[in-house]
């Protein structure tokens, strides 16, 4: 993937669950105008109520100035064939953790299999890989049932840490073309003690374009990023003057704004506080799927003056401890001995068309009645598939790393 095109690249590590993630910028739109029918919107809105939920306590988990970072496709993409398994337990926990408790399962199923259907489409060809499979011991028959044909591969744990992280890596390398690299050991020692885990990968890459680009050259390279109302660094901000969809919901202290992607297929929809010196707190204390209703249904066109920060954020953490806050104790009949991942976000300018993007003028500054954006201190974005009706990621961003260019 060229990294000019605008893209958002990421890896999920884990001994109880790797994904490994490559997507473009995209974004979350409201679920209420995603969903045209009943049953899509039921979908839709579980899948965006299990992503409110994970990211609040992923956020709980973290430090007020940690990143966080996940995709809530690739994560349901493994749980969602074990609301199959004959244990009880494990299919009403994983029907809790989803918000699949109101639906029936052929409601679930149908959800499901049209939201990976989704990136099928012709639209993606060529930009988007998307698969995954579940490494087990030999002994887990009855999970292996759970999965389609070949999704499941056979593999002896036991003292073999290094042999089984090997085939991962290669299997992701394949998955994704060699876009992501090494996912590091996946397999943790604990295993050698006789009591062998699942491991499950899902891998998705997708390239694309924003609808309209940065201009290079109006980059400004001394940019001020403010993790603190106290504490700044330089970060290149990117410069634009755009036709774009903002709202703001005064109860979340926040303002979103809509960034699609090439054809609209996709949005990257930011959220950015309104008063820094009181940071994320407010919209996380109050990130409700109402709240997020009403905010989203405040966005409406305005002439916005847009500075954005060209940057990449990496991190590794684990989402078991987050998933069992959520009520998943168990995931796979055997033991499980934890779900790591890492990622890897860079955002960069290249768009479709970049001269639209400065209003063919090249405007740095705007005029009066312009909306002004700058995104210079910590903020939310999600990353919206409209025909899909899910949440392919959200991150929370807190402390960007800048991408320089020589």
């Amino acid at each position: 993937m060229d990294i000019a095109r605008g893209a958002v690249w990421a890896v999920w590590v884990g001994a109880g669950l790797v994904a490994a993630v490559v997507v473009a910028v995209m974004s979350c739109m409201p679920v209420a105008l995603a969903a045209p029918s009943p049953s899509v919107q039921s979908f839709s809105m579980a899948h965006f109520g299990f992503t409110l939920d994970l990211y609040t306590a992923l956020v709980s988990a973290s430090g007020k100035e940690e990143n966080v970072l996940f995709s809530s496709v690739g994560l349901a993409a493994v749980l969602s064939p074990l609301l199959g398994s004959d244990d009880r337990v494990i299919s009403q926990q994983i029907r809790q953790v989803l918000r699949y408790s109101n639906m029936s399962i052929a409601c679930v199923e149908k959800g499901h299999t049209d939201m990976l259907n989704h990136f099928e489409n012709v639209y993606y060809d060529g930009v988007l890989q998307l698969g995954y499979t579940v490494f087990l011991p030999p002994s887990a028959h009855a999970t292996s049932a759970l999965y389609p044909e070949g999704t499941v591969q056979l593999v002896d744990f036991l003292d073999n840490a290094t042999a089984v992280t090997q085939r991962v890596n290669e299997w992701v390398s394949g998955v994704t073309e060699g876009r992501v690299g090494p996912v590091g050991s996946v397999v943790e020692a604990g295993q050698t003690a006789g009591q062998e885990e699942g491991l499950a990968v899902v891998a998705l890459a997708f390239s694309g374009r924003w609808l309209h680009g940065f201009q290079p050259e109006l980059t400004f390279d001394k940019g001020l990023f403010y993790t603190t109302p106290q504490e700044r660094f330089e970060i290149p901000m990117m410069v634009g003057r755009l036709e774009l969809p903002l709202g703001s919901y005064p109860p979340l202290e926040v303002r979103v704004l809509e960034l699609p992607l090439a054809a609209r297929r996709a949005s990257m929809f930011i959220l950015l506080p309104d008063h820094p010196e009181r940071g994320l707190e407010p919209l996380e204390h109050n990130m409700t799927q109402n709240n997020m209703k009403a905010l989203f249904s405040s966005l409406k066109d305005e002439r916005v003056n847009l500075r954005l920060p060209r940057f990449r954020v990496a991190l590794t953490q684990p989402l078991k401890a987050a998933l069992t806050s959520l009520g998943l104790t168990h995931v796979l009949p055997q033991p499980l001995h934890d779900i790591h991942h890492r990622l890897l976000v860079e955002v960069t300018e290249g768009g479709e068309n970049n001269t639209h993007a400065q209003d063919s003028r090249a405007e740095q500054v705007g005029t009066f009645g312009d909306k002004y954006f700058e995104v210079d201190h910590p903020f939310v974005f999600f990353v919206w598939d409209y025909r899909a009706s899910s949440v392919l990621v959200m991150a929370r961003i807190v402390s960007p790393e800048p991408i320089l260019v020589n």
